[in-house]
């Protein structure tokens, strides 16, 4: 049986006269000839095909012949078929009684089919207006890269500012704009946040901005304003989403994060997330923090309703002053335990960053509550109140914002109203922007709480490719004398580009002004007036070699002042890469950098001489390693390797040679 002149069946043909025919054409006597037309081989392959299931079926009850068969019983007449019994019915069967068999629990229907939902709304964001191709926005995963621990950290990295902070993670920190700390203001989910808190006299500080709850930050920078959006963490995905950190460190540091997430399919949204910290230090002030966020949300199509609510419980001990230049002295940073919070209800109709339309209504409660007197935050300054035991704070704020955008025009305005000590006060705002290929332009007009009005101008002209010339101007005008008379400030810069590289440079200049004392690190402070200054920016970014690249900035001014060293150089080595040739799923990535910051010697008031008290400056060098195994994110920190003696503020040692390690590992399940 097999190829060419085959008959019926598939059997060879049978030549007249001769043997049956092979393959090759022969005949042989072993091959037995058949008529053309017979079927009795068909008949037999079906036998034996018959044979062979029927043994298939019946080899099952070979074993249970071995019983004396019982009586059959009695046919049933009625209509009605019996349910055949389980346990005579073998699950092996070709074809079993369904039903019978247990279906597995593992397949294709059982799985949920992971879905992203319609987004949670998210609070506007301004355009970039930065020159050089730079932009100070991060997003989750770039703010945890940074190896910032603390929203000071993370903007210590914007030219112009200068971060001043009393020591390491539970110290308080600030950040100044051109030497101006009250420049910076912080708005959460569309939220300004005020600063209720009295130990701070009115300066955000941003040791204790819940850095962890944030899906992205961006940074807006004006010529004298400082306004940074945060936007807290949202999910998309029905599959949960859980993710875990856990860091250590030097000064008995110990971190300890968590996240867990999800949509459902008809649009509602949970999330729960927490963050416990400590430290345990002699030269700096140190504590323990443990801060919750949740948030409940629904989001269909172009609408959205989500309530959030992160709070913190803060135990601080005092920190030492004076150790570097002595004698110690008890006069630093006073002890603090309490707690702080946000809450918010939010009806949010389309997306800001759409084209057309849209609108946010959000209620929110601002809380700061302190469980001790801490007698050395009493000052002077009218605005801020002296401390009492177990004072608690709480202020409510309506905000009513929204906007439109066509094409490359958006024009948004926000009012928002605030109960404060029984009384409700009004302000508002709006802004325009407008940018296409060649002009970005950005302007804001603001009354704040105080009835101080600001306006800010900044602009960014492209004229070629590879050239970029930057602007702006800002004016404030307080609305109470005795907050000072008006100041303004402004910035020109110029950047070119060059075989990949940006080089920049400009003039930023800043009028006479009356400053906010920072009471948290000197409670012997009061306000003061700073003369006008002037300073010149330096910059550069770009490759250098074979995937490296360097981030230079720099600003010197005519003289050092409070809150504004003279000089100040930020430079920042970095590499990083998926290396897609060997893992081309992108399960693997290294980040590597070197930073380096120098600054002069910083300064603050004492006895009315505004240069009354100086810092050592210093010159520090720092490390910042990530390695990305799927999921997994394997992290070591050095700072200060070189272990230099510095201070931020007069007074204050910071630490040296701190080494901060861990993992974080993020999980969908």
């Amino acid at each position: 049986m097999g190829a060419p002149r085959r008959g019926r069946h598939g059997l060879l043909r049978k030549r007249p006269g001769h043997d049956p025919s092979g393959s090759d054409r022969r005949s042989g006597a072993h091959l037995c000839g058949v008529r053309a037309g017979t079927r009795a081989l068909t008949s037999l392959r079906r036998a034996f095909v018959a044979l062979v299931a029927l043994c298939a079926v019946g080899a099952p009850l070979v074993g249970r012949a071995q019983a004396v068969p019982l009586p059959r019983p009695p046919a049933d007449t009625g209509k009605t078929k019996s349910k055949p019994d389980s346990a005579q019915v073998d699950s092996f069967t070709f074809k079993a009684a369904p039903g019978l068999a247990k279906k597995d629990s593992i397949t294709k229907d059982s799985i949920t089919k992971d879905t992203i939902k319609a987004p949670l709304a998210r609070a506007f964001a301004p355009p970039n207006l930065e020159i050089a191709q730079r932009s100070w926005h991060w997003d989750r995963d770039s703010i945890f890269a940074s190896g910032a621990l603390t929203l000071g950290d993370l903007l210590s990295v914007v030219p112009g500012v200068t971060t001043l902070t009393a020591g390491f993670l539970m110290a308080p920190q600030v950040a100044a704009l051109n030497g101006d700390p009250s420049a910076t203001k912080l708005y959460l989910d569309g939220v300004e946040l005020d600063q209720i808190q009295p130990r701070n006299g009115g300066i955000a500080d941003l040791a204790f901005i819940p850095l962890w709850t944030l899906e992205d930050i961006t940074v807006e920078r004006t010529a004298g304003q400082l306004r940074v959006h945060m936007r807290t963490w949202r999910v998309d995905n029905t599959t949960p989403q859980t993710r875990v950190d856990v860091l250590s460190g030097s000064d008995n540091m110990n971190v300890f994060r968590g996240w867990y997430g999800r949509r459902f399919d008809n649009g509602l949204a949970i999330q729960f997330s927490g963050q416990q910290y400590s430290t345990v230090s002699s030269t700096n002030p140190y504590g323990d923090n443990l801060g919750i966020m949740s948030r409940i949300g629904w989001a269909r199509g172009s609408w959205s309703v989500d309530a959030m609510t992160v709070r913190q419980t803060i135990n601080r001990q005092k920190g030492p002053r004076g150790l570097l230049f002595g004698p110690a002295t008890s006069d630093g940073v006073p002890a603090f335990k309490g707690n702080e919070g946000t809450a918010y209800a939010r009806i949010a109709w389309r997306d800001p960053a759409q084209d057309g339309p849209w609108l946010q209504v959000i209620a929110a409660s601002i809380r700061a509550a302190e469980d001790h007197a801490t007698s050395s935050t009493g000052t002077t300054v009218a605005s801020v109140p002296g401390d009492s035991v177990d004072t608690l704070r709480t202020r409510s704020e309506y905000t009513i914002t929204g906007g439109i955008s066509r094409g490359a025009l958006r024009l948004s305005g926000t009012t928002r109203v605030r109960s404060v000590d029984h009384h409700t006060f009004f302000s508002s705002g709006a802004r325009a922007e407008y940018a296409n290929r060649f002009v970005a332009v950005g302007a804001v007009a603001e009354q704040a709480l105080d009835l101080t009005k600001y306006t800010d101008i900044t602009a960014r002209v492209t004229p070629r490719s590879w050239l970029n010339i930057g602007a702006a101007a800002s004016r404030a005008s307080p609305g109470d004398s005795a907050l000072g008379p008006a100041y303004s400030s402004a910035r020109l810069e110029a950047a070119f580009k060059f075989r990949d590289r940006w080089i920049s440079g400009g003039i930023v200049t800043r009028s006479a002004q009356r400053m906010l004392p920072l009471i948290e690190m000197d409670t012997s402070l009061r306000r003061f007036t700073v003369p006008a200054a002037t300073g010149v920016t330096v910059g550069f970014r770009g490759p250098v070699w074979r995937g490296w690249e360097i981030d230079i900035d720099g600003t010197s001014w005519q003289d050092g002042a409070p809150y504004r060293p003279q000089q100040q150089l930020r430079s920042r080595l970095w590499f990083q890469s998926w290396f897609l040739e060997r893992f081309p799923r992108k399960n693997f990535h290294l980040a590597v950098e070197l930073t380096n910051d120098y600054r002069t010697a910083a300064y603050l008031p004492a006895a009315g001489n505004l240069f009354g008290q100086a810092s050592r400056g210093g010159n520090i060098w720092g490390s910042n390693v990530e390695i990305r195994i799927s999921s997994a994110v394997i992290s070591w920190q050095y700072r200060n390797m070189a272990g230099y003696q510095y201070e931020s503020v007069p007074g204050y040692l910071m630490p040296r040679l701190l080494n901060i390690y861990g993992v974080r590992w993020e999980f969908w399940n």
